[in-house]
């Protein structure tokens, strides 16, 4: 048995990193490698399907939190326990049979570089219960061989990891306070007036579901008022252009004095005082988010957006694909992740623009390169903001 266990946060991430060694067999829940200069008694690959263990319901720690009723309000457990999902039970169950197996020393988060792949690992290997095992910290940005190989051999500590993942715990139980107890006190609320249904309240939904009411109301309280404005039509040597003059007012009768001030009639001749020319800049616009994308598509293709997300999921998971950087919650782009070989190998003058995420070398070329992709929408819509966003950024490597 392999003295190293290596945690993917999913199947499609676990076979990557597979596929940049030497692969001894694949399994349902896992993939032994061969032993190899990184791995020399060789390792096995698991991985997680999203989030295999998950905060408890309230009726789990007591019976009185079964029944929803404003006495057994708030609810707040003086600790909090996990569960395994029923439906990923097999999952777990290898990797704590792994976690625990008396040869494994060492774990190797492989999760992604975020604070939910922190959460994902620390939730997963805390339930397992394994202990005096060295945990060490993948980190890379990108899934290219070359990369996944490199960075096996320059594995770092958990130190900045465990602060990730403290920081996603606490995001997690604030979700999970809010959400148990809001719903349930604003729907009994609610019932006590005669609303018959349950209303979820949810750390994020909830006051953006306000917002949206906010403008709604915003907009059936418009009252237009009339408003006036000097607007005329310009003939010149070139042609006719139509101008309108610096005021705004809710009153005529301002407008109607800055005419007679400057004798302004119906038709005017008059010349050019002065020309006053300026330089102006316009910051290249930033690449699609998610929710961009799912406008510019709704818009141009009539895609629903649950249409787009699937189309987005479907690259992700093909590693060709779209990324994003999950802390900031940035952007969506094509990722093609490269290797320092492969970059001074490709002609430069193709080169529009090159990035460095968490998951991903992202670097974005000429349009030849798109035309085998079975998203051509979703890819036309990114390659038009690619195109206005260019630049010759070349990596630091």
């Amino acid at each position: 048995m392999t003295n190293i266990a290596i945690l993917a946060e999913k199947p499609s991430q676990a076979k990557a990193y597979a596929d940049a060694f030497s692969v001894k067999s694949r399994h349902k829940t896992h993939i032994e490698l061969n032993p190899c200069s990184t791995f020399p008694n060789g390792a096995t690959i698991t991985w997680g399907i999203g989030h295999l263990v998950e905060l408890k319901e309230p009726k789990e720690y007591r019976k009185e939190w079964a029944s929803w009723s404003l006495e057994s309000l708030p609810i707040l457990p003086a600790k909090y326990e996990y569960k395994v999902s029923y439906d990923k039970r097999v999952q777990f169950n290898f990797i704590k049979r792994l976690f625990n197996e008396p040869t494994v020393n060492t774990i190797l988060n492989a999760c992604d570089c975020d604070r939910e792949g922190s959460n994902i690992f620390y939730s997963i290997s805390y339930m397992t219960g394994a202990k005096n095992k060295t945990i060490k910290r993948l980190w890379i940005n990108s899934l290219e061989v070359e990369e996944v190989r490199k960075g096996f051999k320059n594995l770092q500590d958990n130190k900045k990891d465990l602060l990730l993942y403290y920081e996603a715990k606490t995001r997690q139980i604030s979700d999970w306070l809010v959400g148990m107890n809001g719903s349930r006190l604003y729907t009994l609320l609610l019932q006590q007036k005669g609303f018959n249904e349950s209303l979820s309240i949810v750390r994020v939904q909830s006051p953006t579901v306000y917002l949206i009411y906010q403008r709604q109301k915003e907009i059936e309280n418009f009252v237009s008022t009339p408003f006036y404005e000097i607007e005329g039509n310009f003939t010149a040597k070139n042609g006719t252009y139509k101008g309108k003059a610096k005021i705004k007012s809710d009153k005529k009768e301002e407008v109607l004095q800055l005419l007679q001030q400057h004798n302004i009639m119906e038709h005017n001749e008059g010349f050019v005082k002065s020309v006053t020319k300026k330089e102006k800049r316009t910051k290249s616009p930033k690449l699609h988010a998610l929710s961009t994308l799912q406008a510019v598509a709704n818009r141009r293709w009539r895609y629903s957006p649950a249409n787009v997300l699937k189309i987005v999921q479907g690259l992700l998971r093909r590693n060709l694909s779209l990324t994003r950087e999950p802390i900031h919650n940035s952007l969506l782009t094509m990722s093609l992740p490269i290797s320092r070989t492969t970059w001074n190998a490709i002609n430069k003058s193709q080169v529009f623009r090159f990035q460095l995420f968490p998951q991903g070398a992202i670097i974005t070329w000429g349009i030849g390169h798109l035309v085998e992709l079975k998203e051509p929408k979703a890819y036309d819509a990114r390659w038009n903001r690619w195109t206005l966003g260019s630049l010759p950024i070349l990596p630091e490597r």
